[in-house]
């Protein structure tokens, strides 16, 4: 127990004098260039002309949600309004592109568009948008991941 207390007091006294050390003073020269990294920063959505072309009064929120993407601020108060910003930091720069955009809805359906883009006009001479209908066909889903592993496996009954 003596030896125990005597070497806890001389491992103190020992790591109590080392207290007094400094790390020397060390600066970098001018004529050195930054070698630090800096990246390109992206923040918020991307949002760009051909997103709001497609864009149309009377369209169901889940379609513009389809086309643009979850909005970057959802204001619990503007429950009718989907809010898209979007910062596009250069390294070590200014922000050198800042878009922000705002939709307006009214009975989940769009009435307005506001912001930095606004949806181009339609030209007199411009062809009408082609709609194209792409049937999906119905898959069967009767049957499992599970049941087609015992099918495969022949462990499973064909019905007939």
């Amino acid at each position: 127990m003596q030896k125990l207390l005597i070497s806890i007091i001389a491992s103190s006294a020992l790591l109590g004098g080392c207290s007094n050390l400094s790390m020397p003073e060390f600066s970098m020269p001018d004529s050195v260039p930054d070698l630090v990294h800096k990246i390109d920063i992206q923040q918020g959505n991307i949002v760009n002309q051909d997103m709001i072309n497609k864009l149309e009064p009377g369209m169901s929120k889940r379609q513009v949600h389809f086309i643009m993407g979850s909005p970057m601020i959802s204001d619990t108060f503007h429950a009718s309004r989907w809010d898209y910003l979007y910062r596009f930091h250069k390294s070590g720069h200014a922000p050198t592109e800042t878009k922000r955009v705002s939709l307006h809805f009214d009975k989940e359906q769009l009435v307005g568009i506001e912001g930095d883009i606004r949806p181009l006009p339609v030209e007199a001479g411009a062809e009408a948008k082609k709609t194209q209908v792409v049937e999906v066909p119905v898959q069967d889903r009767s049957e499992g991941i599970f049941d087609k592993t015992l099918g495969v496996l022949r462990l499973k009954k064909k019905e007939e």
